[in-house]
């Protein structure tokens, strides 16, 4: 039952009173007592009193709740309370706080708190509440960005994948959604790693835990589509993709499983116009971390930042050589203009068109996470 809604949360499409599921956007529509707008007011765990709904979700909801103690606000994730008798979901829920809260890197949304028991009949992850938007705007709005102007948002996003590595941690769902572009009180821009939502820890997760196919296909690695045993080139496959259509305004290749298999990726030069051509050692490296089998792609992250500051030095420009513990901010540049922006390590935030709320921005990020965890349960259980 769709707990008495007039309207599907996500689309505000007409729902009727017998649905499970909204027939225009397919969202589970929340059942009794999982109504978002009826939990404000309400006060989490006797910390987290919840004051704005953000985005509701397949598997959950997402709040602004100001923390009872300190007074400040964060983002809280809240688990739908049927899902709490879920193994599935509750692992799922498990595992992206824990494989969030064990880095501590600039470049990694940081992970406050979380109950993921559900004893008290909620479990939540509480997460610091990010002021910004996600890559997948920029692109939409700006894309094909210029190397000078791409680059140095791509390295921030290896320094997060390497730190996520270096943990043992994979992230498994990398995609503009989940790339999220943090403005800084002083205006700047930080690049942030959202959503573990189907995050492999490679110390914990067993041989056929990784076989799940989980995550967003468009973004999927062949080996990740095949149900193989994930490593780090998986996201760096992930990363590549990203690239590509952050470069290009294209996909990398077709909308089905086969053609992630079997498609033949073109060039990005063969695409672009003449005066939008890419470095060629900046071609071969985004075909690089295209490539069908792991082996031929770059060894690690760090290896990808390094190639990535070397073409974008190339261009010529100082790359930003940014060490790991420090991760200084970088930025897209503002509004277009005829001549390239200062290759630097900060530069200004992207331009916005009326501003939105911080709110709205994070429905379209957290939505995003819930609907990749909740397409790759489905298609996990579909799975033989």
């Amino acid at each position: 039952m769709s707990a008495d809604l007039e309207s599907c949360p996500r689309c505000r499409a007409p729902v009727g009173a017998d649905l499970t599921h909204c027939g225009h956007c397919g969202l589970s529509l929340p059942t009794g007592g999982e109504v978002p707008e009826a939990w404000i007011g309400r006060t989490v765990a006797g910390k987290y009193a919840l004051e704005e709904v953000l985005g509701v979700g397949g598997m959950g909801m997402v709040f602004r709740a100001r923390r009872v103690l300190v007074g400040d606000c964060v983002a809280l994730k809240v688990l739908y309370p049927r899902f709490l008798e879920s193994p599935l979901q509750r692992k799922l829920f498990h595992d992206e706080a824990v494989a969030a809260a064990r880095l501590a890197h600039p470049n990694v949304v940081t992970v406050f708190d979380a109950d993921l028991t559900g004893d008290g009949g909620v479990a939540y992850i509480a997460m610091e509440l990010l002021d910004g938007a996600p890559l997948k705007r920029l692109l939409r709005d700006r894309a094909p960005l210029p190397p000078a102007e791409a680059l140095p948002i791509f390295i921030q996003v290896c320094e997060g994948l390497a730190a996520a590595h270096d943990a043992r941690v994979i992230h498994r769902d990398l995609k503009p959604d989940n790339i999220f572009l943090q403005t800084l009180p002083d205006g700047r821009v930080r690049v942030k790693l959202v959503d573990f939502g189907i995050a492999a820890m490679l110390d914990v997760d067993g041989h056929e835990e990784q076989r799940r196919l989980m995550g967003t296909l468009r973004y999927m690695a062949p080996e990740q589509c095949r149900g193989e045993p994930l490593g780090p080139q998986a996201d760096l496959y992930a990363l590549g993709v990203v690239l590509y259509e952050a470069l290009t305004r294209r996909r990398a290749t077709g909308r089905t499983v086969s053609a992630i298999l079997n498609d033949v990726v073109v060039p990005p030069n063969h695409l672009l116009e003449a005066d939008r051509t890419l470095p060629r050692d900046l071609e071969a490296l985004v075909l690089r971390l295209l490539a069908k089998s792991p082996a031929k792609r770059p060894a690690s992250a760090v290896e990808t930042r390094e190639a990535f500051q070397a073409c974008l030095a190339s261009l010529g420009g100082a790359a930003p050589v940014a060490r790991r513990e420090s991760a200084a901010p970088v930025s897209a540049p503002a509004p277009p203009a005829p001549a390239p922006p200062a290759l630097a390590p900060v530069m200004s935030p992207p331009a916005r068109s009326a501003a939105p709320s911080r709110s709205v921005l994070w429905i379209g990020l957290l939505l995003a996470g819930f609907a990749g965890v909740a397409g790759g349960v489905v298609w996990t259980l579909l799975t033989p």
